[in-house]
């Protein structure tokens, strides 16, 4: 019998958890699943979460397995059998699921490398940090070394970049950098909150606020001030056929026109099942665009995708509108323009065009969402990936360059990156739905290889 090839999955998020247990199922493989933190399944997205902090997806598309749309939402049916394809689940209810896809495929439990059995087919979970990346070799912070036919990176979303405060005010008590680790209670509950950004992450950390029993004004503050629209109540899949994205022109302007034409023609249609429908041509549409017009379409329309594309649950959506009508948040469009010291609390100034104000808060809080730009990443298998040439960050900072299949630009060894630091090939690489066809698509690679 031949030995089992050992594929290496770097981080144990949605994306390392789903390729272990497609890769147990196949059968052959000895898949190493290694997180720093000890954590297997739920990752940052759906470990740090709250219960009152939904799925921006209803359950139908939550699936891990693109052949089996269902398979959540019976998981989650078992749970409550009340639950349907439409509803809007609980995010930590999510990092369960995960937990029991790997648990029943192998018992989770923490090891050391030297521990670490690669003779036989299955999943060993490994708490560690993986530093350095070789030909058929992995390096850990402990000293362990680990040989590998395949090495997988799927460190999920890099945590947000540094908002732009003079360096003395980093350490502020008013800072808060991580808006996923932050004590709601460590805060003056009477100042007013401001969240710089205004998506998805600043709608959970508002509801977070809110929640403890914040009573100052908590205000959100973007670039354009747009937030999450709302999912249809009790949303389902659609039916909509995707356009003939070929026609459009192959301009950002050409996207955002034959798009509006798309939803003027679906007569009786909700415009978020033409949105939706993109969602399999989406690379190829990406792809169609030179880099000069991708350029145009991060500057000047990403923020109305991602807040159209990336939607707020409904329940979501209905809880911030109600702390807006309760004059408990407010909404502003413009850039963080000045920040000083005012005691316990920070002085800021945002302005747009010629306009300005200046708001006087107890918590400054990182909302900005996930950093792409690797360039200066403070995690050391990537800065030495990178250093070494085998990994490259892409001409607009979106995440690493790769071919089809997942495999970095630069490598000579079978070195795949999974997740949504696949952006610049994929664009869409963030939510379940396109991930978890990402990863069963990958794992059919290393299958074959």
């Amino acid at each position: 019998m031949l030995p089992p090839r050992v594929v290496v999955i770097v981080g144990a998020g949605f994306c390392g958890t789903v390729l272990a247990v497609h890769l147990a199922r196949a059968g052959g493989f000895a898949a190493v699943l290694i997180d720093r933190s000890g954590s297997f399944g739920p990752g940052l997205a759906y470990g740090a979460a709250r219960p009152f902090h939904l799925l921006n997806t209803p359950a139908g598309r939550m699936s891990a397995f693109p052949d089996d749309p269902e398979h959540f939402t019976r998981w989650a049916q078992g749970r409550d059998p009340a639950v349907g394809g439409g509803s809007f689940l609980p995010r930590p209810l999510y990092g369960e699921y995960l937990r029991d896809l790997l648990a029943s495929t192998h018992p989770i439990a923490a090891c050391t490398s030297g521990q670490v059995r690669t003779d036989r087919p299955g999943v060993t979970c490994l708490k560690g940090q993986v530093v350095e990346a070789g030909d058929g070799w992995v390096a850990l912070a402990d000293g362990g070394r680990l040989a590998a036919d395949a090495v997988v990176l799927c460190p999920g979303n890099p945590p947000p970049p540094t908002l732009a405060l003079p360096v003395e005010l980093r350490g502020h008590p008013a800072h808060v950098a991580d808006p996923w680790s932050f004590d709601p209670a460590s805060i003056d509950a009477d100042a007013p909150a401001l969240l710089i950004g205004s998506g998805l992450t600043a709608l959970d950390v508002a509801l977070t606020l809110a929640e403890a029993g914040h009573r100052g004004p908590i205000h959100l503050a973007s670039r354009h001030g747009l937030l999450p629209q709302p999912h249809r109540t009790h949303a389902r899949p659609g039916q909509v056929a995707p356009p003939d994205v070929d026609a459009w022109p192959a301009t950002a302007r050409g996207m955002l026109v034959g798009l509006r034409r798309e939803i003027r023609a679906a007569e009786g249609v909700d415009w978020r099942e033409v949105v939706a429908s993109l969602r399999p041509v989406t690379p190829a549409l990406w792809r169609r665009l030179p880099l000069a017009e991708q350029g145009r379409f991060v500057r000047h329309l990403r923020p109305y995708w991602d807040s159209h594309r990336h939607r707020a649950a409904p329940e979501t959506h209905r809880a911030i509108t109600q702390l807006q009508a309760a004059d408990r948040l407010y909404v502003h469009a413009g850039r963080m323009a000045a920040v000083t010291a005012a005691g316990p609390r920070l002085r800021v100034t945002l302005t747009r065009a010629e306009a300005s104000r200046t708001l006087e808060v107890g918590a400054l809080i990182n909302c900005t969402g996930p950093a792409s730009d690797l360039r200066g990443t403070p995690d050391p298998l990537l800065r030495g990936l990178l250093a070494g040439g085998r990994a490259q960050v892409d001409p607009l900072g979106l995440g690493l360059v790769t071919d089809d299949e997942g495999r970095l630009s630069g490598s000579t060894v079978p070195l795949f990156l999974a997740g949504p630091l696949r952006r610049p090939r994929l664009w869409e690489a963030t939510a379940v739905l396109e991930l978890a066809a990402q990863v069963a698509a990958l794992a059919a690679t290393l299958y074959m290889a």
